[in-house]
Formats: structure tokens, C-alpha cells, sequence
């Protein structure tokens, strides 16, 4: 006998093939369902939250991208961004996506070797371009897999160390992290707008990018500027041609020579050097070096703006022109690399002694540089007693230690300001930069002067040296005229080696002004100058 009440069911048939089991009330199916995925539910909640947390570390993903290696992390952030870090420059970000997510790329070194290879081909930019997106695509996968697989662990341990633990909290922990972080970077990725960085947020050194690109840009366009106002010079001084004609008390032909020297990669260095010497109708052009700033072969496509110089080039390469540069500058048609040879210009016989050493680099210190060059100096000094030159083209003067009254004239450069010297019978003088110090002369801070100077020969002999210094882009120009005795220089001496003719050029040099200041001509000879910026 039953001591309990009745069941309600009691009596009630069976349906076939129940097997006498009475079926279950539909509230009571629903509540044992609740109790079994419940507890799934609630632990793949919290595996999706552990999982999303676990993105905002910012896991780290590396790969290759163009011609440098890249960090790619993700983090938390108010606003969906995108940020390319440069360091130590700086970083440039912008708004790309909806996602509460930051996207941060890491720049973490970059190789030289590719960037060289890859400029020094056609079309440099689209293939700088095919080459980022064929990398891009494969390292946001790999990123994205790491990113999901990421969650799926941190779903699987979450499962794990839940109190009461069963094999299927397990399952439901790797399900909620994944979708959770999937759900995510699918909301990245449809909504990423990659115009956005047509207007970038600018941090660290980064934020005068803007300023300098601006300037770049004016500078550009101030070509003309220069390339009138070098004409405004040279057509104001041609008044004074006929007072101020350089002496020719030997009877000698004049010869004019442009010296330049530092114009360390800058365009508009190499368009005052071709103006002044069409204006200025220069016999040739002396560079002493540093045509170029770091010594990558693809600088030497300045080279192809020398071309357009109508009369022969020399250059005495510097420490910051590589061999590589050297070799490739020597294949231009107007182009002499000097490296202890002598040429012959209209008479004028000239040895070039290339710098010995390279410093852009870094890998030599300027100090063990100098050392170096210090301890050449007394076989440059055998060399010019050997080839008895009128003139020796250095880069940088310590290459001259030794040759003090041995040559009537010593040019250089290097130290990217004018300097004029006598020491026993031969005049040491040093040219500022003609680039203004290359590229960064497109700086608003640094606004300096493109300088230069002609040399006149009587014959053989210096008789007067023209210091011409333009005040950067929009400033105004002077010339300082300096006039040599004869009395004060070695005498020149008959050749002792063969030389290298120089191409034949117009024979009608022009007359050369005095001194003009601003704009303004005088026909008073300026003192010598002995040391100026």
C-alpha cells in the first residue's frame, strides 16, 4: 500500500511501446534543459570575456612587410584606430574602423639592402606598393590565426578552472572565446576604412611632418626663384665687366674654374651650380666632395642633373660618397672622378685626391676619420711634389697637412663654412656648402646660404677668387671679390707626370664683378674675407 497521496497519474494507460513509462510534464523537460545549458552558457560568457581581455594585452604578431619587419599588436581602445609607429620619430594614427579595437604596426627595422634595390629599379613607388600589399594580406592572416587560436586556449582554461568542472564546460569555454574575438575582428575588418589616413594624426618628431612637407613643397616650387634671381645676379654684375676685368699681367689666357663643394644630395644646390656656371661662363666646374649624404648607390641619380651642366664636371669625392657612388657617377659622360689623378683645365693643371675614407655609415667615427686622413697627408704631400700641380682638390683639408709650399693653391670643403688661409706661399680656402646642407635646408628652422666660389687664373695663376653666397630660397645674394698678389704664391712649376686634358670649352670666359650686396653691384674691391658662415 502506498502511504502517499495518489499519484494523478494513477490508473492513466500507458501509450504503446513506453514500456509503462509515464511521459514527462513540458515544464518539467524545460527545466532540466536550463539546468544542463545553463552552466555551457555561463562558461562560455566568461570565455568570450577572458578571451576579449586577453586581446587587449596586444599579443604580438611579426612578420615582414616591404622592405622592413613589423610588430603587429591590437589593444583596447575608445575609438577604432590604426597606428604606424616609427621609432624614435614618432607615430602616425588615424580613425579607420567602428570597433573599440587599436591596431598598432611597429616598424622594427628596415632593411637598407632592399630599400636600395628596390629604389634603384623602374618605378620605384608602385612596386614599393605591390610589394606591401602582397605582405600585408598573409601577415593579417597569420595575425587573425594566432588571434583566434589565442581565444580558443584561453576559452579551454577557462572551462578548466571553474569549480565542477565537466569535459563539455571545456567545448562551451573554447566556443565562447572564439566567437567572442571572431565577432570582433569581423566587426574590424567590415567596417576598415583605409582612407582614413588621408587625414593623419601626427605624434612625436612626427608632428612637424606636416610643416616640413609643406616647406618641401614651397621649395620645390621656388625653383624658378632660384633660377631667376642667380640670373638677376650675374645680369647686374655684367655692367661692371669692363671695371673690374681680372688682370692678366702675364699675358696669360683667363681661365675661370667654379669651386662648389657639400651639396650633400640637394637639387637645388646642383641648379645653383648649373646657373652659376652658364652665367658665370666657367671653364669647369671643381667639386670637393660630398656630393651625396648617406653613399647608397641610388644617390648617384643626382648624377643626372649634373648632366645637364654644359661644361666638364671634377669631382674629388668626400667621406659621406661610397665607392659605389664614385664608380657610378665616373660612368656620365661630363662627369671626372679625381682619385690622385692631375687633369688639365684650359691649362690649369688640377689634382684631385678623393677622401680615404667613408663616415655616413657610422661604422667610422669622425675622430679615427680624421686621424686617418691626418696620416695620408704626407703622401698626398710626396704626391703633389711628384705631379707638381697648379691647384689640389681635397675634401677635407687635413688631407693638405703637408703640402704647404709645395702648390700655389689648395681648394676644399667639408666644413660647410668658408674659410681663406695663407701658409708659406700657398693659399688653403674652403667653400661653404653649396647645398646649404643638403635636404635639411628644406627645414623651416634652417634657412642657410648655397655658397660657392669662381677661381680666376691669369695663365697658370690665381689672380682673383669671386665668393658667391645665396641666403637661401627668397633671400638675397652676395658676391665678395678677393684679390690675389702674385707676389704671394709659390710659383707654379712645369708639369713632372702626364695629365688629362680637359674637353675644349668657349674660349670667351666672362669678365667677373667685384663685390655686390642684396642685389646691389659696386666696383670697389672687398678686403679679404677670413672666415665667414
Amino acid at each position: 500500500m502506498s502511504s502517499g497521496p495518489p499519484d494523478e497519474h494513477q490508473g492513466a494507460e500507458s501509450p504503446p511501446g513506453s514500456g509503462g513509462k509515464r511521459p514527462r510534464h513540458p515544464r518539467w523537460s524545460a527545466w532540466v534543459a536550463a539546468r544542463r545549458l545553463g552552466p555551457l552558457l555561463l562558461v562560455a560568457v566568461l570565455a568570450g570575456v577572458a578571451a576579449l581581455a586577453a586581446v587587449g594585452f596586444g599579443l604580438p604578431t611579426t612578420g615582414d612587410l616591404g622592405p622592413g619587419r613589423v610588430e603587429l599588436r591590437a589593444k583596447w581602445s575608445r575609438d577604432g584606430r590604426t597606428q604606424l609607429g616609427l621609432p624614435p620619430l614618432g607615430a602616425i594614427s588615424a580613425s579607420t574602423h567602428d570597433a573599440p579595437l587599436a591596431v598598432d604596426l611597429r616598424i622594427e627595422e628596415v632593411s637598407l639592402e632592399q630599400v636600395q634595390e628596390l629604389l634603384g629599379r623602374p618605378d620605384p613607388e608602385t612596386r614599393l606598393r605591390e610589394s606591401l600589399r602582397s605582405d600585408i594580406e598573409p601577415l593579417v592572416e597569420r595575425f587573425a590565426l594566432r588571434t583566434l587560436i589565442t581565444s580558443l586556449l584561453v576559452g579551454v582554461l577557462v572551462g578548466a578552472v571553474l569549480p565542477g568542472r565537466r569535459w563539455s564546460w571545456l567545448a562551451a569555454g573554447a566556443t565562447g572565446g572564439v566567437l567572442a574575438v571572431g565577432a570582433l575582428l569581423v566587426q574590424t575588418w567590415s567596417t576598415y576604412d583605409e582612407e582614413a589616413f588621408l587625414n593623419p594624426r601626427f605624434e612625436g618628431s612626427l608632428e612637424r611632418a606636416p610643416e616640413i612637407l609643406r616647406t618641401v613643397r614651397k621649395h620645390a616650387e621656388g625653383f624658378e626663384d632660384i633660377r631667376g634671381r642667380v640670373g638677376v645676379l650675374s645680369q647686374q654684375v655684367a655692367n661692371l665687366y669692363r671695371a673690374t676685368a681680372v688682370r692678366t699681367d702675364e699675358g696669360g689666357d683667363a681661365v675661370a674654374i667654379l669651386h662648389v663643394s657639400d651639396v650633400h644630395l640637394n637639387p637645388l644646390g646642383v641648379e645653383v651650380v648649373r646657373q652659376l656656371a652658364t652665367q658665370f661662363r666657367v671653364d669647369a666646374v671643381l667639386d670637393t666632395g660630398d656630393l651625396t649624404s648617406f653613399g647608397f648607390p641610388v644617390e648617384a641619380r643626382i648624377g643626372d642633373l649634373i648632366t645637364d651642366i654644359s661644361v666638364p664636371y671634377y669631382l674629388a669625392p668626400g667621406n659621406h660618397d661610397s665607392e659605389e657612388v664614385r664608380r657610378a657617377l665616373a660612368t656620365l659622360p661630363n662627369v671626372t672622378v679625381l682619385d690622385s689623378s692631375v687633369v688639365d683645365i684650359a691649362g690649369v693643371r688640377v689634382l684631385g685626391v678623393a677622401d680615404p675614407t667613408f663616415t655616413a655609415d657610422n661604422r667610422t667615427a669622425t675622430a679615427d676619420a680624421t686621424a686617418e686622413k691626418r696620416r695620408q697627408a704626407t703622401s698626398v704631400g710626396r704626391l703633389v711634389g711628384a705631379r707638381r700641380p697648379d691647384v689640389l682638390a681635397v675634401h677635407d683639408p687635413a688631407l693638405a697637412d703637408a703640402v704647404a709650399g709645395q702648390v700655389p693653391l689648395v681648394v676644399a670643403g667639408h666644413g660647410h663654412r668658408r674659410s681663406q688661409d695663407l701658409r708659406d706661399g700657398t693659399h688653403f680656402l674652403t667653400v661653404g656648402s653649396t647645398g646649404a646642407t643638403g635636404l635639411g635646408s628644406f627645414t623651416v628652422a634652417t634657412q642657410l646660404d648655397y655658397e660657392a666660389e669662381v677661381l680666376h687664373f691669369s695663365g697658370r695663376r690665381l689672380v682673383a677668387v669671386d665668393y658667391v653666397a645665396l641666403g637661401g630660397i627668397g633671400g638675397n645674394f652676395r658676391i665678395d671679390r678677393t684679390v690675389i698678389e702674385a707676389t704671394t704664391l709659390v710659383e707654379p712649376t712645369p708639369p713632372a707626370g702626364p695629365v688629362a686634358p680637359a674637353p675644349p670649352q668657349d674660349p670667351d670666359p666672362a669678365p667677373t664683378p667685384t663685390r655686390t650686396e642684396g642685389g646691389s653691384a659696386t666696383e670697389a674691391d672687398a678686403p679679404p674675407v677670413d672666415d665667414a658662415d
